[in-house]
């Protein structure tokens, strides 16, 4: 084990197993997207047919790339467009970090629940053979509870260092 890791703190560790896990789920969806487009790709121009449903899957799985990579974005790597810090002193910088990020979380948490509530009436709404789109959208809920769960972590663990591993 790295020496940074194993003198991580409780927030730290579970941080970092999240983004390991977060990274493996956007890339494994990044590359379902791909091999799902060149076999869509070939079934259509050489078999003259195609995979039922290939598109609905590939917009889906578009939004789980795109809701991870924000995920992923939460620790530090993310463009910051908060005009108020380029106004304030390093000092009023540095004491409002944890704050913000503990604002941010419950913004987030605010948005699961409102998304948790919106796919639980997808479910409930879809008929049967549709219930498998139906599945794909958990990514909305889930994606805004791994996003508050990360900024409250944040908060507790402070700003990011300019590099870090993941």
């Amino acid at each position: 084990m790295k020496d940074g890791i194993q003198n991580a703190s409780l927030p730290e560790k579970i941080e970092n197993v999240l983004l390991r896990i977060e990274s493996i789920v956007a890339s494994v969806s990044l590359m379902t997207i791909l091999l799902l487009s060149l076999i869509e790709i070939g079934a259509r121009n050489f078999l003259h047919t195609g995979i039922p449903n290939a598109s609905i899957v590939i917009q889906y799985l578009v939004l789980w790339v795109s809701f991870f990579g924000a995920v992923l974005a939460v620790r530090g790597r993310h463009i910051k467009l908060d005009v108020a810090t380029l106004l304030i002193s390093e000092a009023w910088r540095k004491k409002l970090e944890r704050p913000i990020y503990f604002f941010s979380a419950l913004v987030c948490a605010t948005l699961f629940w409102a998304a948790a509530r919106f796919w639980q009436s997808e479910w409930v709404a879809a008929s049967p053979e549709d219930r498998w789109v139906a599945a794909m959208g958990i990514i909305f809920p889930v994606c805004f509870c791994l996003l508050s769960l990360h900024f409250a972590l944040r908060g507790l663990i402070g700003p990011c260092p300019a590099k870090h591993p993941i």
